[in-house]
């Protein structure tokens, strides 16, 4: 008894060593910035010209929170994760459902790998493109002959427009290969049920497609939340273009300022780490809002209530 207890407690001792070096790298990476953040927020200098005095408070967290270029910020980047992401996964799905059923064989294996291969392009070269049809070269404007545009001119559409195209742009291919390899595994693993039940598009959907995106979904939620989260303005503005004037601040941008980068730098260190960390909380809410929204999350919801309904049932009858 006393030799296997000894051989788990040994076990256990491998694997701790194993797995250490990861754990003194999420220590010492991930933790412990996220810890020091905290601390340097609370952090607060009552006085302009010297650095000497200061006090823990939540000053700083009433200085970004009375600043309307933060308010703009916390609109910019939500509007992106919600109005981009979505968009961009729901035309993908729609998209990935489309080549399956319409285009050939060959054509599609060149259509996603043509997709795919802009995973290999720099994010630098994507937002150039990008610049070029809906930045001050007006690219996209001049073939539609419209007098809106995003980053010039009198009549300009709200900056939050501009940023979730963006998303939509850099996400779209990402969801779209995601999709349809889920897509092309469900129909080669249930072909023989496909034709013996004769399912209809919809059936496919709800029956096949469903069980095998499930799959791929949280790879792809996460992957675009990221995509949005952390989104730089600087990459897709021209550097004419006034971030500030322009109330055209992300969270990271935003941070990023007061920290001595990005467009208009300020050296108010306090400041960004009270944004930093702040932007911290609110995007892990966030992150926890689209799980909540999960179509499997809220199954789960409703089976519970439904079980604990039945057992309130019995236990009145009984």
């Amino acid at each position: 008894m006393n030799k296997k207890i000894s051989r788990k407690a040994l076990n256990i001792f491998q694997i701790f060593l194993l797995i250490s070096p990861l754990l003194i790298c999420i220590l010492l990476f991930s933790l412990v910035p996220i810890f020091l953040t905290l601390q340097k927020s609370f952090k607060y200098f009552p006085y302009s010209y010297t650095k000497s005095i200061y006090t823990y408070n939540f000053g700083n967290y009433k200085n970004i929170f009375n600043d309307s270029q933060f308010h703009h910020a916390i609109l910019n980047t939500t509007t992106t994760t919600f109005i981009g992401s979505f968009s961009a996964m729901l035309f993908a799905l729609m998209f990935a459902i489309l080549i399956e059923h319409v285009i050939s064989k060959t054509a599609k294996s060149a259509f996603l790998t043509l997709i795919y291969s802009q995973f290999f392009i720099s994010s630098f070269a994507v937002g150039i493109a990008f610049t070029v049809f809906f930045g001050s070269k007006g690219l996209f404007y001049k073939l539609l002959g419209t007098e809106y545009h995003f980053t010039y001119g009198e009549k300009r559409l709200p900056i939050w427009v501009y940023y979730s195209l963006f998303q939509f742009w850099r996400a779209l291919p990402f969801n779209l290969v995601l999709f349809a390899s889920a897509i092309n595994r469900a129909n080669s693993k249930y072909s023989k049920l496909i034709k013996n039940d004769k399912l209809t598009l919809l059936q496919k959907i709800k029956f096949i497609y469903s069980n095998e995106i499930e799959k791929v979904f949280f790879v792809i939620l996460f992957t675009n939340f990221i995509f949005a989260t952390l989104l730089l303005p600087d990459a897709i503005l021209e550097s004419s273009f006034d971030v500030d004037l322009n109330h055209a601040h992300t969270l990271t941008s935003y941070a990023i300022k007061y920290s001595g980068g990005g467009s208009n730098p300020s050296l108010k260190y306090e400041k960004g780490y009270a944004a930093a960390f702040f932007s911290f909380i609110y995007l892990v809410f966030l992150m926890f809002i689209i799980l909540v929204l999960r179509a499997s999350f809220i199954k789960k919801i409703i089976n519970f209530v439904q079980k604990y309904k039945a057992k309130s049932r019995r236990k009145n009858e009984c």
